[in-house]
């Protein structure tokens, strides 16, 4: 039985209770989906490495106000999960529309047409209705993997800012692979960023006139390491305003949970200074992202045009003992931004519910008046914004792990639901973790034999065993821990 099915049975909605509702913020009316006279435009925006440290997301110390603004002119979901929680395998998901379990892409070196080479892309869904469909950056994960189906137009070259391309060499060249980061003396405009966001600032004002929609998409390179940003962004963190938030101490977590994709590197010299650097690439994308809107202001197509913006996968930042980036099963590694404005959504609200950014596929079609394609794995977020109060299964991701002592991968699947997080790692053999959000919200305290909260176990027990079978597939593992 497949995720999807298990939408129909008695027990999904029994689960989906437990994960049910949302809240939102405003008491704006919701506007009616675009007719299919007219199809709106798209300009879907990717951030790599993004988590939610933002000040949307209740960050008091980042500085974001252009992303801050996007959020308060659309819909924020509070709890959005990337399906697996590393570049490639989450935007081969997003973008084919289905699930890693199904695809078996969990690596960075299967492209989305060699897992599905009959599917239709998310660019190329909008392409194939008549849409110029132009990307720039990173959407799928490199210039290597991109789908030309996708595109009528799309670059991502190297940038032409020395002091970046250094950095980058820097840190593919064999480096100790620990966290660094790099004060760019230059205004960044000539970074990869830099370039791709002239260059769809460029297409919105080409495309702008006419009849014909567009799909045009942005995909930043920042906050991925290596850490690059021009001086005024430091400058925004004072070294001394980076304080590190005390954590609890860790409980009953099995250790095959932490790990990340640096694990087995050295730690950064400074965790103040390494979150600094993370702060000043987000607010650097940020700067570059507020140029898109200001875009969009200009040529006057807010009331024809949906704008997304994403991240890819959370990012840990010296947190849970020391975890660095994605690749655990943890909420600083699954949960991302996702945030939906303009033609046909509505503005200043917030969804709690758990939702996927699998989602967003049948969400933009629907928003866009055309009939769902047939195999998406998503639900529409659509009855979300409006409102309305639907059963909805808790979100799932998954992740694998590397046993260094056995020499073998090892598969973690999770699941979220509104009150809870629950994990098993080889299908509970290799540990199983239990985290009530109610106390404790950043997943220190594994609760698994707490017998107060066995209902709810055996709820995130049951959910796993009724979802698909993951399709075989190579795994990826930390390159560190490999030696």
């Amino acid at each position: 039985m497949n995720v999807h099915s298990f939408a129909l049975s008695p027990f999904r909605l029994a689960v989906a209770a437990l994960a049910l509702v949302f809240s939102w913020a405003g008491d704006h009316a919701f506007a009616a989906v675009p007719s299919a006279s007219a199809h709106p435009h798209i300009l879907f925006i990717v951030v790599d490495d993004l988590n939610t440290a933002l000040g949307c997301y209740g960050n008091t110390v980042v500085k974001s106000p252009n992303i801050d603004r996007l959020a308060a002119r659309g819909t924020r979901f509070d709890r959005a999960y990337c399906q697996y929680p590393l570049c490639n395998p989450s935007r081969v998901s997003f973008l084919s529309g289905r699930r890693p379990e199904t695809s078996g892409v969990y690596v960075l070196t299967t492209s989305a047409r060699t897992a599905f080479p009959e599917a239709v892309m998310l660019p190329e869904f909008f392409r194939k209705h008549g849409y110029f469909s132009a990307g720039a950056g990173k959407i799928f994960h490199s210039v290597k993997m991109n789908d030309a189906a996708s595109w009528d137009s799309y670059e991502d070259g190297p940038g032409n800012d020395p002091e970046e391309k250094a950095a980058i060499e820097s840190r593919y060249g064999g480096g100790d692979g620990r966290p660094r980061w790099h004060v760019l003396s230059t205004d960044g405009d000539q970074t990869r960023d830099g370039l791709n966001v002239r260059t769809i600032g460029r297409l919105l004002a080409e495309k702008a006139v006419g009849s014909t929609p567009f799909f045009l998409a942005a995909g930043f390179h920042k906050p991925h390491l290596p850490w690059t940003a021009p001086k005024q962004f430091f400058d925004l963190y004072p070294s001394a305003g980076i304080t590190p938030t005390p954590e609890p101490e860790l409980r009953d977590v099995p250790a095959i949970a932490l790990q990340t994709e640096l694990s087995g590197f050295p730690q950064p010299d400074n965790r103040a200074e390494a979150i600094r650097g993370y702060y000043a690439c987000i607010s650097f994308t940020d700067s570059l992202v507020g140029r898109l809107l200001d875009q969009l202001d200009r040529l006057d197509l807010w009331k024809k045009t949906i704008v997304v913006l994403v991240g890819d996968n959370g990012f840990h930042l010296g947190d849970h003992g020391g975890l660095w980036a994605k690749l655990s099963a943890f909420d600083a590694s699954t949960r991302v931004p996702m945030l939906i404005a303009g033609a046909g959504v509505p503005s200043g609200r917030v969804v709690t519910a758990p939702v996927e950014l699998l989602d967003l596929y049948p969400t933009l079609v629907e928003l866009s008046a055309f009939p769902a394609p047939v195999g998406l794995e998503g639900r529409s977020l659509v009855p979300l914004m409006q409102g309305r109060v639907e059963s909805r299964a808790p979100a799932a991701s998954m992740v694998f792990h590397y046993d260094v002592a056995g020499k073998v991968d090892v598969m973690g699947r999770t699941v979220i639901s509104e009150q809870w997080r629950y994990t098993e790692w080889a299908g509970g053999q290799a540990g199983r973790e239990f985290y009530w959000r109610a106390d404790d919200r950043g997943e220190y305290a594994n609760r698994i034999a707490d017998p107060a909260l066995a209902p709810f176990v055996r709820s995130g027990q049951e959910f796993l065993r009724a979802a698909v079978t993951p399709k075989p597939g190579p795994a990826n593992r930390p390159r560190a821990l490999e030696r």
